[in-house]
């Protein structure tokens, strides 16, 4: 068999998942996912406000699920990679997308949130300018992070961290770093 070079192809475009359509994503998130996390975020594929994925042919091989949670405020709820499909940047594709939707829709800020010890998901949110939010910061209207009223919808659970970052200016409230293990230092 011969194989074919695809390293100077176009990236597949990112599509949006409507739907029955978003049943397509449960294999990436069964690849993705264990326990009440898989149950969560199939359970938050049905009634999320946002799907987008990116496809290798039929199959759905990357996700993001995304929602302001008021006009002012994004959430990426969840963003995972079919296994062999990962470090390709396909991650960063999505939520370089959301970020760029939620600007357009008028976000201020945007959070996420991930497990404390999920170093690839603290890598890619650090990358693109998230940072960790201290549950006594400044909320986001006072320039600072605090998500205030919020993290009750973010469904943040024990042994995860909350991220944030600002889309109105280029500049991030200091806060505390998130150490290289992706826990606090």
């Amino acid at each position: 068999m011969t194989h074919v070079d695809r390293s100077s192809d176009p990236p597949p475009p990112i599509v949006d998942l409507v739907g029955s359509s978003r049943d397509r994503a449960i294999d990436a998130l069964r690849q993705s996912f264990t326990g009440i996390y898989r149950w969560h975020a199939k359970r938050t594929l049905r009634d999320i406000e946002s799907v987008r994925a990116i496809e290798d042919g039929a199959d759905v091989v990357a996700v993001a699920m995304t929602e302001l949670l008021a006009p002012e405020v994004a959430y990426v709820y969840y963003l995972f990679v079919a296994t062999a499909h990962r470090n390709r940047g396909l991650a960063g594709r999505l939520l370089d997308d959301a970020l760029d939707r939620f600007r357009r829709a008028g976000a201020v800020v945007a959070y996420a949130a991930c497990e404390e010890e999920n170093e690839a998901s603290l890598r890619l949110f650090r990358a693109r300018g998230f940072r960790l939010v201290a549950r006594d910061e400044p909320g986001f209207r006072e320039g600072g992070l605090g998500a205030w009223g919020f993290r009750s919808r973010m469904r943040i659970v024990p042994g995860e961290v909350l991220l944030g970052r600002r889309l109105d200016s280029e500049r991030n409230a200091p806060g505390p770093a998130v150490g290289p293990a992706g826990g606090r230092p």
